[in-house]
């Protein structure tokens, strides 16, 4: 179960069955394995665009998300939003994970009400547990994802199989989720600083992309910023405020809200030829290539006029 930035292949999925379709939706099981199948540990890779959902079926899958390590155990549920690290550790278990990216979960969430705004939920990641008839349930739901996926390809795909996630995630948040959350919270400074930034840079990233900012509005040095950021994300700050803004910039884009001089305004960037190397150097697309290939009109197959 890897992602290296936008680019999951299946040489990473180990016992697993993979599929992909055109790099919007991955989906990975080893449903089919006897016992408690053994995964070998993969080396610590980042997730730059996807949401990242998996469910233990049985056995213990040991995960490390950010600096935060996780035993994921049957009948429990892992979210990992973009921009975080991970890495999976030695493990045996039955699993299966679904991923999405962010701007396809956009739509979902739109659909089941819940706030669209994913990049308000970079760095973050949940884990829940579940009941056995509400495990059964959520098993249900994949597998006739994972069936769509192993259909030949038709005109209407697409629209279907995002309607089934949407099924999916609308039966989640249905189930009583809240009592089954695994609580995380640490009372160290660096875990409380950390989640001050993280705050802040929601709040802030549309005008300032300055390290030195976010140190001084938390009264900390940069160096002392970076220190943390590092140990819960894996990145330096400078990187974490580059994804984090080009993140909340490609949400923009996917829904084409405005224009790209607009955006480029609107993020605080002195020009859009300043803009359009800035996204370019973090994600290998320019603005106006990104927008081609993933706009809320080709991705839903509806021509532009």
């Amino acid at each position: 179960m890897i992602l290296q930035g936008d680019i999951i292949t299946e040489n990473h999925a180990q016992n697993a069955f993979f599929s992909s379709f055109e790099g919007k939706y991955n989906i990975m099981d080893n449903l089919d394995e006897k016992g408690e199948p053994f995964i070998r540990a993969r080396k610590e890779i980042y997730n730059a665009d996807y949401v990242y959902i998996t469910v233990v079926v049985r056995g213990t899958l040991n995960i490390v998300v950010g600096g935060t390590y996780i035993t994921l155990k049957a009948n429990e549920y892992l979210v990992v939003m973009p921009c975080m690290s991970v890495v999976v550790n030695d493990s045996r278990c039955i699993f299966f994970t679904f991923l999405t990216r962010s701007h396809l979960m956009a739509d979902i969430y739109k659909h089941t009400r819940v706030s669209p705004k994913l990049h308000n939920n970079a760095f973050k990641f949940r884990h829940i547990r579940l009941s056995e008839d509400d495990m059964s349930t959520l098993l249900e739901c994949y597998l006739r994802i994972k069936r769509e996926h192993q259909r030949d390809d038709y005109p209407m795909k697409e629209i279907v199989l995002r309607s089934y996630q949407s099924a999916y995630i609308a039966k989640f948040f249905s189930l009583p989720i809240e009592e089954g959350i695994v609580n995380y919270v640490k009372n160290t400074n660096q875990y409380v600083f950390f989640n001050k930034f993280i705050d802040l840079l929601s709040q802030q990233h549309k005008k300032e992309r300055s390290v030195q900012f976010y140190a001084d509005q938390l009264h900390i040095t940069p160096k002392y910023l970076t220190t943390l950021v590092l140990r819960f994300t894996g990145l330096t700050a400078s990187q974490a405020i580059d994804q984090f803004v080009v993140l909340s910039v490609k949400q923009t884009l996917y829904c084409n809200e405005a224009n790209i001089k607009a955006i480029s305004e609107e993020y605080n960037f002195p020009s859009q030829s300043f803009f359009g190397c800035y996204f370019k150097r973090i994600t290998g697309l320019s603005p106006h290539a990104y927008l081609k290939q993933y706009n809320v009109q080709s991705m839903n197959f509806v021509s532009k006029s």
